[in-house]
């Protein structure tokens, strides 16, 4: 997971579906930037600067937690907390050298725990790293061992997981499970579409972000695999009741009898629901004030001008619009 490409936001798409292009490729046909992962190389990001990812489009991050049975990385639970904070689906990653079951089994018992003390959520996605040379080598006899990876992180932990290679060596990857693969065309446009059958495509390693120092890995989702069925579920504010999706409806109740309705918190992102329906692309009016929710669902902060109107959702940790008017934001979308 190395990672040049910059990414610019074109006027204030934070609000409407960000358009980033790439000064490598100098165009704006590049695929999806839906999530970036970050290690130690990264340093201690803050709530802002993943405040600036999300608004630019990323939908989640994963964070190298462990390497081997040696390494834990000091910057996880910092970057594990900030991006919960900022919005974020968050994941972790550890990076594996087993090259049978035994060690598997011990480097992902070690990954768990460190996983656990730096915060991840029970559910989230913790993911094999298996790309060392002498990895790669062992050709589809590599499977076995990353499907032993895989299962112990699920046992020890309660995470979900996949593998990750580079799409060379796609063959190491364990039979009939999706993964998380690697590749990196000279020109990435959106039509490419690398490896659709899989979780996602890594299509670029060294992407940086405008506002955020420093260069990320970005990957292009194809399923919910990271950006769902995290059971960490947080509790709305004020409110005793947790969230539970099933067949598209939400629930403040695990039998599944009360719809959710108005705004919850979930996963460290403010939601709106109307009779267990999630609002996309709308307006919630709750507590005479207004929100808007992207097409996500996810109600949008921060501020920047859009079609010559100037508008804030708070960087202060509120979502409610100030300084336009509904009408006039209403007018402007249609």
């Amino acid at each position: 997971m190395n990672k040049t490409m910059k990414l610019v936001a074109v006027g204030a798409a934070f609000l409407f579906g960000t358009t980033l292009v790439s000064d490598h490729t100098v165009h704006a046909d590049t695929p999806r930037f839906d999530m970036v992962d970050v290690s130690n190389w990264n340093g201690y990001l803050s709530v802002g600067d993943f405040v600036n990812m999300r608004n630019q489009g990323v939908k989640a991050i994963t964070t190298k937690v462990s390497e081997g049975t040696w390494y834990q990385d000091p910057t996880a639970a910092n970057n594990i907390a900030n991006a919960q904070a900022a919005g974020l689906y968050v994941n972790g990653y550890y990076f594996a050298h087993a090259t049978d079951n035994a060690t598997a089994v011990q480097e992902a018992n070690y990954a768990v725990a460190t996983a656990q003390a730096d915060g991840l959520g029970v559910g989230a996605v913790l993911a094999v790293d298996a790309e060392s040379p002498n990895q790669m080598a062992m050709g589809t006899a590599m499977q076995a061992v990353n499907a032993t990876a895989e299962h112990q992180v699920g046992i020890a932990g309660g995470y979900r997981s996949t593998t990750y290679t580079m799409g060379s060596h796609v063959e190491t990857t364990p039979d009939g499970d999706k993964s998380w693969i690697a590749h990196y065309p000279y020109t990435p446009t959106a039509s490419q579409n690398y490896y659709s059958s899989e979780h996602g495509w890594q299509w670029f390693d060294h992407a940086t972000c405008d506002g955020v120092s420093g260069a990320f890995d970005i990957t292009q989702l194809y399923d919910n695999f990271f950006t769902a069925d995290q059971a960490v579920i947080k509790k709305n504010h004020g409110d005793s009741a947790t969230v539970w999706s099933k067949g598209g409806v939400w629930y403040t109740d695990k039998s599944f009898k009360h719809k959710a309705n108005g705004i919850k918190k979930h996963m460290g992102s403010y939601w709106s629901f109307a009779n267990g329906k999630l609002i996309k692309s709308n307006w919630t009016n709750s507590w005479g004030l207004h929100y808007w929710s992207d097409g996500d669902g996810k109600l949008v902060q921060g501020e920047g001008d859009w079609h010559g109107y100037h508008f804030n959702f708070g960087t202060d940790g509120t979502f409610n619009a100030k300084t336009a008017t509904v009408n006039n934001l209403a007018d402007i979308i249609k």
